[in-house]
């Protein structure tokens, strides 16, 4: 039972340095008189932490002064001779976020040595989130379906469509061979009742009958 807990808590952890991920461990080396800057570009929702700290200093009074700004230059973290601080915050608006460091006080020839840790974390997605996606994504098969559906009956109706228009072609030619069989019926038993008529009198004038 102890095992099975302490392997849960192992995989707790290890999600969570997951997701926690290092952007930035690095020593700036800050002149006096200069500033250093770190830029990463963040996305919408991350949740960004640094911790900062002076590790070496050319004279024993140097401290350091910080500035972070977002991609609109708005200020989201500022502190001034320090020797160390930590900044924290949630991006709102994607873009270049930008952490400068540098010496308050000038002098010739010194120098500060900086130890910044700048971390990422992508925040959990909520369940009403995961539900929301959900919904969605039904909602999409379900719309996709109706549009196949659609789509379906569309192009039944077209081909019905097309069918009548050639059995009305159909019918139209029909119509109109039936009308000339008609007339050539017609004319045909025109012609043979004449031909009998004209047999009939010069039979009758043979024999006199006329």
């Amino acid at each position: 039972m102890r095992s099975s807990l302490w392997f849960s808590l192992f995989l707790l952890v290890l999600r969570s340095l997951s997701l926690l991920t290092p952007i930035h461990a690095i020593i700036l080396d800050v002149p006096s008189g200069k500033v250093k800057c770190l830029t990463e570009d963040l996305h919408n929702g991350t949740v960004s932490y640094a911790q900062y700290r002076v590790v070496n200093a050319s004279a024993s009074h140097l401290t350091i002064s910080t500035r972070v700004s977002g991609p609109n230059g708005e200020e989201l973290h500022h502190l001034q001779s320090v020797e160390s601080g930590q900044f924290s915050f949630e991006v709102g608006t994607a873009g270049r976020h930008t952490a400068c460091f540098w010496s308050p006080k000038f002098e010739l020839t010194a120098s500060v040595s900086v130890d910044v840790e700048w971390n990422l974390r992508t925040r959990a997605r909520s369940p009403r989130d995961a539900t929301k996606k959900g919904n969605l994504e039904a909602m999409g098969l379900e719309l996709k379906k109706l549009e196949n559906a659609v789509k379906l009956i569309h192009d039944e109706m077209i081909f019905l469509r097309e069918r009548e228009a050639d059995t009305q072609m159909f019918n139209k030619e029909t119509a109109s061979k039936m009308s000339s069989l008609s007339l050539l019926s017609l004319a045909i038993c025109l012609g043979v009742a004449s031909l009998q008529i004209w047999h009939l009198k010069a039979f009758f004038q043979s024999k006199k009958i006329l």
